[in-house]
């Protein structure tokens, strides 16, 4: 029986071409990648066994710095912690620790600052982080937990409701996301719940749509994760374990909403092979 498709997650740094793929497997391997988004470049990162939270973490806004929740086996207080590292590795430069896992999530800003959401220690036990810090009490909306990465990059719910070709049983949080460039096309989101027995990130059953000019809406059943690039290209993570650029490249190709995969990079067949982090990744 062969072994089940990696999972994939993206964060896509605000303010430069740069994204960071968190993989997962085989089993509870998770591998983080540098995605170059102007180069068209992926570049392998830290591997970690354990347990990562992709919906919890965040990408700085210049792609520089990773905010991340994780468990792994050892003593306290490196078995339940927050910390921030260099993209596209897990060196701690700072760490929190975590009571369990009731930690929600992070957000960098542009100013430098992050603010930690959970149920967590304010001082720092290891390292330093060089700007200002928050911790604040977690929400208890999990929903919103799930796609909070999504509403940071400008992701919000219709305006109108959408008629979406969903199952009569799956009851939909709904949220889009306009093409930077315009031309009146939104990417869709569908929340239909958590289930930790199919496969998935965290759990959280997401399903992709893509609506055109003319209001049509095409499903993307290939898409673990979507989201528009600052120029406006479809950036997308496969369910079968590739990263993929969209573009249309014609007045013709929006006209009639025709999109072509420009490059593709396959994550597949990785195997893991932990490494020190480079000098680089050592200090702020």
């Amino acid at each position: 029986m062969s072994a089940p498709p990696c999972r994939l997650y993206v964060l896509v740094a605000m303010d430069a071409p740069v994204a960071l793929i968190i993989r997962r497997g085989p089993a509870d391997w998770w591998h983080l990648l540098r995605w170059d988004l102007e180069r068209r470049v992926v570049e392998p990162g830290a591997w970690f066994g354990g347990m990562l939270y992709p919906r919890r973490c965040d990408i700085s806004p210049d792609g520089r710095y990773f905010g991340y929740f994780a468990l792994r086996n050892g003593r306290a207080p490196w078995d339940a912690f927050f910390a921030v590292s260099r993209t596209p590795w897990l060196s701690a430069l700072a760490a929190w620790q975590t009571y369990g896992t009731y930690t929600i999530g992070c957000r960098f800003t542009r100013d430098g600052s992050l603010t930690i959401s959970g149920a967590m220690q304010e001082r720092p036990f290891h390292g330093r982080f060089p700007n200002k810090v928050a911790v604040e009490v977690g929400h208890t909306n999990w929903v919103r937990r799930d796609i909070q990465n999504e509403l940071k990059r400008g992701w919000r719910p219709p305006r109108e409701p959408l008629d979406l070709p969903l199952d009569p049983d799956e009851a939909a949080v709904v949220i889009q996301r306009t093409r930077p460039t315009g031309h009146g096309t939104a990417l869709i989101l569908a929340h239909t719940g958590v289930d930790f027995q199919r496969h998935s990130i965290e759990g959280v059953q997401v399903r992709y749509f893509r609506k055109d000019r003319d209001g049509r809406i095409t499903p993307l059943p290939d898409a673990a994760w979507a989201d528009w690039d600052h120029g406006g290209r479809l950036l997308l993570a496969t369910r079968e374990g590739r990263v993929a650029i969209h573009e249309q490249k014609t007045v013709q190709d929006r006209r009639k909403g025709t999109w072509t995969e420009t490059w593709t990079h396959d994550l597949r067949d990785l195997e893991p092979a932990p490494a020190p982090a480079p000098d680089w990744a050592e200090g702020w």
